[in-house]
């Protein structure tokens, strides 16, 4: 067993934490079935995996969403992401910025319109991405030898960050046993070292929001919890 880690600040002030709640065990098991350790990375689970789409109505995590966002979170997005040998990629500081939408409109603050495996996305601005959070649900133990994500607490207060070259003061490597949950938010800036281990590091990735989009935007996919 991993010791549970969490940041001394609040998600509000650090941008992630861990709660001491994860995946129920059914819940860990349902996924791994559904995520075999070989399988590649999946985008748009709401369209390719009827499995996450009923976890999230379910309820059974869904809820640490609704802790941080009201009661009125909903899933707008679900990504498979796995760490293998044949998947083994390096991911420099960045920030999550993309987000799903059903039709493009010319709307100020979005931008970079495109499509990944048929849904349409745009770069959101800040005081849309600033409401949003994000479920990654650990498949298996996500350690500093498999990849686990490297973050920089406190950075989602910068608003968008452009410049390329960050060099953190402080940084943050949280690590999860197998079933265990990092919340965070889109704009905390994060990256992913190469893994130097076979054990496998599974992670489905759920992005969830409160509100409408500005402009007449749709969100492209609303997955209510029951």
């Amino acid at each position: 067993m991993l010791p549970y880690q969490s940041p001394a600040m609040p998600l509000d002030d650090s941008g992630y934490d861990i709660p001491p709640q994860g995946l129920s065990q059914a819940d860990l098991q349902i996924l791994s079935r559904e995520f075999p350790t070989e399988s590649p990375n999946r985008r748009n689970l709401f369209v390719f995996s009827p499995l996450v789409e009923s976890l999230v109505k379910r309820g059974s995590f869904s809820h640490l969403a609704q802790e941080v966002l009201g009661k009125d979170a909903f899933a707008v997005r679900a990504i498979f992401f796995n760490k293998i040998e044949k998947a083994n990629w390096h991911v420099p500081w960045h920030q999550d910025i993309g987000i799903p939408i059903r039709d493009r409109r010319d709307v100020p603050g979005f931008s970079s319109f495109t499509r990944k495996d048929g849904i349409l996305h745009a770069n959101a601005p800040t005081e849309v991405l600033e409401k949003l959070l994000i479920l990654r649900l650990h498949l298996d133990a996500c350690t500093v030898s498999n990849g686990a994500m490297r973050l920089i607490p406190g950075s989602h207060k910068l608003g968008r960050v452009h410049d390329p070259n960050i060099h953190p003061q402080t940084e943050a490597q949280p690590e999860l046993e197998a079933g265990g949950i990092l919340r965070l938010r889109p704009l905390l800036l994060h990256a992913s070292a190469h893994t130097r281990s076979d054990a496998p590091r599974r992670v489905v990735h759920i992005e969830y929001a409160a509100e409408d989009l500005p402009g007449g935007l749709e969100w492209a996919t609303r997955v209510y919890p029951d």
